[in-house]
């Protein structure tokens, strides 16, 4: 008892260096086109620059958010982190793949029923923290779910690449018949299919039905894999010795975040209230997920963080605009801004392979204090067994 209680006054402690404002942004949507929310031109080359010569893994996840969902929307929102832990494992050729994520939701009456009741929530994006936020802005409202029309949706909105070497996956959750709505679902993933995009579903019903057969074969024509989730089984978590210290860490490493240019100081307090939504969440690993997920490749803020700015794209300190900076460096020259940027990027690899070192730990501690009769099959965990023999078989490479 009293390992966790210092764990939770850890945690408390955790919580009260974290200011979030919660900023929710949804697509708009004119004449049935998406016109979604465009950053800056200077920002948007910048993330193009990244992206350019790395190979890509993108995911777009579309979730059934009607009534009777509340467990999956829950599910996804504490588990992402542990998917993008597990996609950082991911090389090809000795190369660190850009991870991007696509979030739509489906079957809500809170949609326009002359869209299928569908929205996408966010392109493909290396932006975790504004998946996150989606995610949370979710609320759940009784609906139709045509699932063949958000996935023409998303194979038809999405600006997937073109490269056949990269990897482009479509996961489908929900409950209801598979062909409901006026867009047939084969012809949906025959288009998938047709730009070399799999297509998994996971039915949240019980597994022996006539409908779990028709998401059965919705995977099957998609070159996917189906599975079943039980979105309601209580999730089994297991306290470590290594929590406390990863919380702390973590806030250790928000303050090397140094927020620029227009988006900066939103993305800033998007960070921080995105940490606050997982520490705060039902399932106590969510927060260390997420901590640790912030230590991997895969964690990429260069459109608004100072420090990135300059490792990944050499930001010209010369031309950013000095008004968009924490106060405290606004009257800097820039070679003495430059100096605390090369400090905060030195100490920010410090904190990542301290809770590197500390998140195997956590992994291996977990893994002697599970029963192997207690092993659940969990979204995050039917994800990344399909994750990664879709991309071994793409001939993407896994660090195990």
């Amino acid at each position: 008892m009293k390992k966790f209680n210092i764990l939770f006054i850890t945690l408390g402690a955790y919580f009260c260096f974290v200011i979030a404002n919660n900023i929710y942004a949804k697509a708009n949507i004119k004449n049935g086109e998406i016109i979604d929310n465009k950053l800056p031109e200077n920002i948007a080359q910048i993330q193009n620059n990244v992206t350019d010569n790395q190979p890509k893994i993108q995911v777009a996840i579309l979730l059934d958010s009607s009534n009777s969902m509340d467990g999956l929307i829950e599910q996804t929102r504490t588990q992402i982190w542990s998917v993008i832990n597990a996609v950082s494992k991911v090389r090809k050729n000795g190369k660190i793949p850009v991870f991007q994520v696509s979030l739509y939701h489906y079957g809500n009456n809170s949609l326009p029923s002359a869209e299928g009741f569908n929205r996408m929530l966010n392109e493909l994006s290396t932006d975790l923290d504004k998946v996150s936020e989606n995610l949370f802005s979710i609320q759940t409202n009784g609906g139709q779910e045509y699932a063949g029309w958000v996935i023409n949706s998303a194979v038809n909105e999405l600006k997937w690449s073109n490269n056949p070497q990269d990897f482009r996956v479509i996961f489908i959750a929900g409950n209801e018949p598979f062909d409901q709505g006026t867009v047939d679902w084969k012809k949906a993933i025959n288009s998938a299919t047709q730009k070399d995009i799999i297509v998994n579903t996971i039915y949240c019903g019980e597994s022996e039905n006539t409908e779990s057969n028709l998401w059965a074969m919705g995977a099957s024509q998609g070159k996917g894999n189906f599975f079943n989730l039980n979105q309601d089984e209580k999730v089994v978590v297991i306290p470590t010795p290594y929590d406390g210290e990863i919380a702390r860490l973590n806030q250790e490493l928000n303050d090397t975040y140094i927020p620029y240019g227009n988006q900066g100081r939103a993305s800033f307090e998007r960070q921080q209230a995105q940490d606050m939504n997982a520490f705060s969440s039902p399932n106590p690993s969510a927060g260390l997920a997420r901590s640790e997920a912030k230590a991997t490749s895969s964690y990429r803020n260069s459109s608004w963080d100072l420090v990135d700015g300059v490792a990944e794209n050499g930001v010209d300190l010369n031309s950013v605009d000095k008004t968009t900076l924490p106060e405290n460096l606004r009257s800097l020259s820039s070679a003495e801004i430059r100096k605390i940027v090369d400090e905060m990027m030195l100490k920010r690899e410090q904190i990542k392979a301290k809770i590197a070192e500390l998140a195997q730990k956590r992994l291996d501690y977990i893994a002697k204090n599970t029963p192997k009769d207690n092993i659940q099959a969990t979204l995050d965990r039917l994800m990344i067994d399909s994750l990664y023999k879709q991309l071994e078989a793409k001939g993407f490479q896994i660090q195990r």
